[in-house]
């Protein structure tokens, strides 16, 4: 045989061994897409997750459902993501409490957000809103801290777990207005508010969705919002910063995929993502739940991601936050 049909056959056999994976990833998807939202259905993450998979089936044609496993501040579900197949079949619904602050605040993470994952694409920004019950007399933000100073310690409030990103606002903010407030973790935002509702918390940081409808009921109150200005559907809303200088508190929401999921893949989620989330229906959608879009490419989202990991390192590190 000679060199030129020596490496005439080499050429055909790795062309032959390739075939099979270009021909898998030309036909994405054939199957179902799994969408793993890390916390309860109801929540912010979970609404832009039942959007997103909605739309995502329409483009895509093939179905995309969402995957609620809950528990660990977010931890169980990302793990899942981690350690699956990077076939594009399992997608994480991500929140910065997975992406950062579980990073820097647990002992032992079960993952690193860098290390296991792709970026697809960043999709939304919530920030939070300071929610109260009404039988505490605050009517603004100012007026709440002078009765948290008065009663140390005596005003609970809930998250979605120790670690996420509402028990974090939380904490900071008793840091940055000098009070001392009392933390009840639940493993979803679904109880914590039917106690606020209730009485026995006082007060909370949510995403607007699930604060306004009980605040249009009357049965709760907004105080402030965590973005550094005010939310556009809502310019009555004083923002936190107003009162409390530098105070910011918002969830970003994006979708990742398994580290090695072939980049052909995350391409084409990417477009699909980034075009649905520009499209006026989804955005109209988001605005309504007090989420606001925030479409991008997987590179901007890759430095939103290190930026967010380094910027709650640094205020973890600061405040010198441990997991309770």
């Amino acid at each position: 045989m000679t060199h030129k049909l020596l490496l005439g056959s080499i050429t055909l056999a790795i062309c032959a061994s390739y075939a099979p994976a270009a021909l898998a990833q030309a036909a994405y998807p054939d199957k179902t897409i799994r969408l793993v939202v890390p916390f309860s259905a109801g929540g912010a993450l979970d609404v832009v997750g039942r959007i997103l998979a909605q739309k995502l089936t329409e483009s895509l044609g093939k179905q995309v459902v969402v995957d609620n496993r809950v528990g660990a501040g977010g931890n169980i579900g990302a793990e899942y993501v981690a350690k699956a197949a990077p076939d594009g079949y399992t997608l994480l619904m991500s929140s910065v409490t997975t992406m950062a602050i579980n990073m820097n605040l647990t002992p032992k993470p079960p993952y690193d957000f860098e290390r296991d994952y792709a970026p697809v694409s960043l999709n939304a920004a919530a920030p939070l809103t300071l929610m109260t019950h009404p039988a505490l007399p605050a009517k603004s933000v100012k007026e709440f801290i002078a009765i948290a100073k008065a009663r140390p310690g005596q005003l609970n409030y809930f998250s979605s777990g120790v670690g996420t990103g509402t028990h974090l606002a939380a904490v900071i903010f008793d840091q940055m207005a000098g009070v001392k407030t009392m933390h009840v973790p639940y493993k979803g935002a679904g109880q914590g508010v039917t106690d606020l509702l209730s009485g026995q918390m006082q007060f909370a940081f949510s995403t607007i969705q699930l604060a306004l409808p009980h605040v249009q009921s009357g049965r709760l109150r907004m105080l402030g919002i965590g973005s550094l200005k005010r939310y556009p559907r809502l310019p009555e809303l004083p923002a936190i910063a107003e009162t409390v200088k530098g105070y910011e508190a918002v969830q970003l929401y994006g979708v990742v995929a398994p580290r090695g999921t072939p980049p052909q893949i995350v391409s084409k989620l990417a477009g699909e993502l980034r075009t649905i989330t520009a499209g006026a229906d989804v955005q109209e959608k988001f605005l309504s739940q007090g989420i606001v879009p925030a479409p991008s490419t997987p590179e901007e989202f890759s430095r939103s991601i290190k930026q967010n990991i380094a910027q709650f390192a640094k205020v973890i590190k600061t405040l010198d936050l441990k997991v309770e």
